[in-house]
């Protein structure tokens, strides 16, 4: 068989446009339009004017580029200076604007409120265009690696160890200076001593504040959370999803390494980008289980709440009386209110102990504690039982199974977007603005799977954002 010839390089071609070299149908007439009607003058009305110098790249620009960049896997910023060179798509989109990498990266860093809104804005669209209902939403977290060394990184008990070092030798330095005249060496050894003290001492600070274990050097937000790929420093990122075509609808990111205190926040985060509607359901895997704010939100919001349950702590049945203030075991002994205190969550909780477990038949299957068996009741216990009553039934049983069909879509293509090393930004806020970024880029791209490149587009055309 014959092979087909390539063209000529050096064939001088005419009438021909850029715009004639990109596919109709292309994703990147989408973003195009897409960002120039949703951020309407959210970024364009914020455009420096520079009395000296060149004047800026415009901010609408470098925002299609990111969304094109995520969409493909592309997120350096040196790459996608590259792209603006080679990538004929990408000189569409860019109206052969060439921002080096710099120009790039520093867009992503400093419009954080600006990209924000942005996606408030695009939400709205989404809304009123009726991919997203806000009937469900569907809760999940995940911990992606930061951009942090493991190397240099310290607990309490180190940095309490340096700064007693640090103590000794500025000691040893102040009793040579009264001995030695020329002392300049010395004092300039003392002075970055102290600083250093000064810094170790936030550092303990900090990391009381915000319960952490670690300080990690290279990312001070960052926190050491295990992972599927090992121990770590790393975020963890925080999706909320709608249940009707898996839109992403609101994003955040946390420095602790459970999803225990989520629940309420990423209720509060989807209220404000579904424009103050409230959904109808949340549902949530067992990570997110606090009684707490489960009862706030079904009893306060009137929402219901689906949050697998976690497994019971206490073994042996026991039966509480009410009136009496006391529980029976299944051996007929009694256990009486001992004490109320908070537990390590915080919670209030009434102790119960057992006075006559000595001589019982299954003592050493019950407890082993030779003061007798504790049974632990907390304050909100009723809602406790009655809400593990209610996800024992099969519509939540269903309801959890669904879960992972709808969030772990975006979870999954996300992180595949980010590949082996998700984040390349320092600081949570940043790392927020990366992943709001990502976010922003999958629900764009699903949207244009789900109808299609000209339903899409008709629906852009037709679509006008009024002010919020």
């Amino acid at each position: 068989m014959s092979e087909i010839s390539p063209s000529s390089r050096y064939q001088q071609e005419i009438f021909s446009s850029l715009d004639d070299q990109v596919d109709q149908d292309s994703i990147v007439r989408i973003i195009d339009k897409a960002v120039d009607i949703v951020t309407n003058d959210l970024i364009k009305g914020k455009q420096k004017q520079n009395e000296v110098g060149r004047p800026e790249y415009p901010k609408r620009g470098l925002l299609k580029l990111y969304l094109y960049g995520y969409m493909n896997r592309v997120k350096s910023s040196r790459k996608l200076e590259r792209e603006c060179k080679l990538n004929i798509e990408v000189m569409w989109l860019m109206g052969k604007l060439q921002p080096d990498h710099w120009t790039i990266s520093k867009f992503r860093k400093d419009n954080t409120e600006e990209i924000k809104a942005t996606i408030k804005s695009f939400n709205k669209f989404l809304i009123e265009s009726q991919y997203i209902d806000g009937k469900t939403i569907v809760i999940d977290g995940t911990k992606l690696k930061a951009n942090a060394s493991s190397s240099g990184n310290m607990n309490i008990e180190e940095i309490s160890e340096r700064l007693e070092d640090i103590e000794s030798k500025i000691v040893y330095y102040l009793e040579n200076f009264n001995q030695n005249d020329e002392f300049d060496q010395e004092k300039e050894k003392i002075s970055e001593l102290r600083k250093e003290k000064e810094e170790l001492e936030k550092q303990i600070d900090q990391l009381k504040k915000q319960n952490k274990k670690v300080y990690v050097k290279a990312d001070p937000d960052s926190n050491i959370i295990r992972t599927k790929e090992g121990t770590r420093a790393a975020y963890n990122a925080q999706i909320s999803c709608d249940a009707k075509h898996k839109l992403i609808v609101a994003t955040d990111v946390s420095s602790q390494s459970n999803d225990f205190s989520q629940l309420g926040n990423m209720y509060e985060k989807s209220k404000e980008m579904l424009q103050g509607k409230k959904p109808e359901e949340i549902v949530a895997d067992a990570g997110y289980y606090s009684p707490e704010l489960i009862q706030e939100i079904e009893e306060e919001e009137k929402i219901k709440t689906f949050v697998a349950e976690l497994p019971e702590q206490n073994k042996g049945e026991f039966r509480y009386d009410k009136k009496k203030d006391e529980y029976t075991c299944t051996q007929g002994k009694q256990l009486r209110f001992e004490k109320a205190k908070l537990n390590t969550r915080g919670r209030k909780t009434r102790y119960y102990r057992c006075n006559e477990c000595s001589g019982c038949a299954i003592k050493n299957q019950c407890t082993t504690s030779s003061k007798g068996r504790i049974k632990i009741r907390y304050i909100n216990q009723d809602f406790r039982d009655s809400y593990r009553e209610k996800m024992r039934d099969e519509q939540s049983r269903e309801k959890i199974r669904l879960r992972k069909t709808i969030v772990e879509h975006p979870i999954g293509t996300i992180k595949l977007w980010l590949g082996k090393n998700p984040l390349l930004l320092r600081g949570i806020e940043k790392v927020k603005t990366e992943i709001r970024l990502v976010s922003l880029s999958y629900n764009l791209l699903r949207i244009y799977n789900i109808d299609g490149f000209y339903r899409l587009m008709n629906k852009l055309n037709k679509y006008t954002l009024q002010p919020t």
